[in-house]
């Protein structure tokens, strides 16, 4: 950066070894004056120890290791309807949309810092019409009152001198910023793929529980049926027969409360995945198998760095550095470099005569003498923003850390739930099973077979309230890992 009074000296060939020295020896006190940077580096951030937690966690059931998750984890799922929307989404959502946008601008960015490095040659031409006054200087030197089509051609060449890397600084500053924007783009399709992807098991978990609810409505209907002939017939009083029509009412209230929590996913789904709410299907289709993530041994920063915004963070804290060295080069001479080609004559036809060639070349250094305390103001306040930025890397790496323990607590505990659920499923199928041999045998009545396959559907409810909760659990988990941004 000039200074308030930077000095300009241009040095022909024949400038003499004295004016070379004095030059150099300000150069060097110039420089000597430039204060030491203070601000942290991004190198400095280590990762909170967390192996034997990870261990505890997992207990006697530890997660299989496997190869780092991949970006399209959700095809783990295989439904076909997720892999439709979130292709649509990554490519159209309005939030996509703006951070490439971010991107672009970055690069372009990079771009324009990066030709600051390289030579600079520029032409010009231009044909002037003038005429000097009478009364003027040039019309006492017989001048005036005459018409001349004044014309010049002109080259211009000139490459700045990085000795400081100052440029340099600049331009790796920006190449920090894109690759923070290019980050920033992969971490919004993370965080937006597992939205999606968690709200669309939520659309099935209630669209599930909607369908289960009906069934057991039905049991219950066929129940109060046969409580009301019992009634009849005398063989029981109205109490039966009015919990079984009070457990109706409460079964149709469920199922409401079910249906609208459906629809409510499918709305925010369609909001989600940028689609018209008439092109989603009216229900879901459900995921099928067990679906376990995959889970290095051992969670380490190289490895926690792959998170995008783990790596967008790191990548800010790097740029700040380079923008702090570049702030500080601001205290050392700028020197650069150029050269001048001209054509220059009064008149257009005496343009391209050999009299009217000019030339000047040279190096120029501009040396900041008196800033008013600019210059420890700037680096000053480059070496705030890196501090600022290493603190939030440093918060970003605590937060991924925190996100995997907790993602890897709930999926553990969830998946030990569903586990006890589907075995309790299997202890109620089997006395279903019992019960309607004794009814055929005619041992038990059909009122006890309902009342079996009433608490078979309700075991399968809360079996399939377990699963998609660990459904949704290992939708964290893979979201709390990163996908596997930048892996090789």
């Amino acid at each position: 950066m000039k200074g308030d009074r930077d000095v300009l000296c241009r040095l022909s060939p024949g400038t003499g070894m004295l004016v070379r020295l004095a030059v150099a020896l300000m150069g060097t006190l110039l420089g000597a004056c430039a204060p030491m940077i203070h601000a942290p580096s991004p190198a400095a951030v280590q990762v909170p120890a967390m192996a034997k937690t990870v261990a505890m966690m997992q207990g006697a059931h530890p997660l299989h290791p496997g190869a780092w998750p991949e970006q399209d984890w959700w095809q783990g799922l295989q439904v076909a309807q997720i892999d439709g929307l979130l292709h649509h989404a990554l490519t159209h959502s309005p939030q996509i949309m703006a951070a490439q946008s971010e991107l672009d601008w970055a690069a372009a960015m990079s771009r324009l810092h990066g030709a600051a490095l390289g030579p600079q040659i520029n032409g010009a031409a231009r044909i002037t019409p003038l005429q000097f006054s009478g009364n003027g200087p040039f019309g006492a030197l017989g001048l005036g009152n005459k018409l001349y089509d004044s014309g010049a051609l002109g080259l211009g060449f000139r490459q700045a001198l990085d000795f400081w890397g100052k440029r340099q600084d600049l331009w790796k500053a920006a190449l920090g910023g894109e690759r923070t924007a290019n980050a920033r783009l992969a971490d919004t399709r993370r965080l937006l793929a597992g939205a999606i992807v968690r709200r669309y098991l939520d659309w099935c978990m209630a669209s599930r529980q909607y369908a289960l609810t009906e069934s057991l409505l039905t049991l219950a209907e066929k129940r109060a049926g046969l409580a009301k002939t019992r009634q009849r017939l005398g063989i029981d009083s109205q109490i039966p027969l009015a919990r079984q029509r009070e457990r109706v009412a409460s079964l149709r209230a469920h199922a409401e409360h079910w249906a609208g929590l459906a629809d409510d996913a499918r709305a925010e789904l369609a909001e989600l995945t940028d689609t018209d709410p008439d092109s989603l299907p009216m229900h879901p289709q459900y995921p099928q198998g067990d679906i376990l993530p995959a889970l290095p041994l051992h969670l380490r920063l190289d490895l926690l760095a792959h998170r995008p915004d783990v790596q967008a963070a790191r990548d800010a804290a790097l740029a700040r550095m380079a923008d702090t060295r570049a702030a500080r080069a601001e205290f050392y001479p700028d020197i650069s470099f150029s050269a001048l080609l001209d054509l220059d004559s009064a008149s257009v036809a005496t343009l391209l005569n050999p009299a009217s060639f000019a030339y000047s070349l040279g190096p120029a250094i501009h040396l900041p003498f008196f800033t008013s305390g600019a210059l420890h103001a700037r680096l000053h306040a480059a070496e705030a923003q890196q501090s600022e930025a290493v603190a939030i890397y440093e918060q970003t790496v605590q937060r991924a850390v925190r996100q995997v323990l907790t993602a890897l607590s709930a999926w553990t505990s969830e998946t030990r739930q569903w586990s006890a659920q589907r075995q309790g499923e299997r202890s109620v199928a089997q006395q279903e099973t019992l019960v309607t041999r004794r009814r055929a045998l005619g041992i038990d009545d059909e009122s006890a077979v309902l009342a079996l396959q009433e608490a078979a559907v309700q075991k399968r409810m809360q079996e399939d309230l377990a699963h998609y909760e660990s459904l949704r659990a290992w939708a964290e988990l893979e979201t709390a890992l990163g996908g596997g941004y930048g892996h090789p």
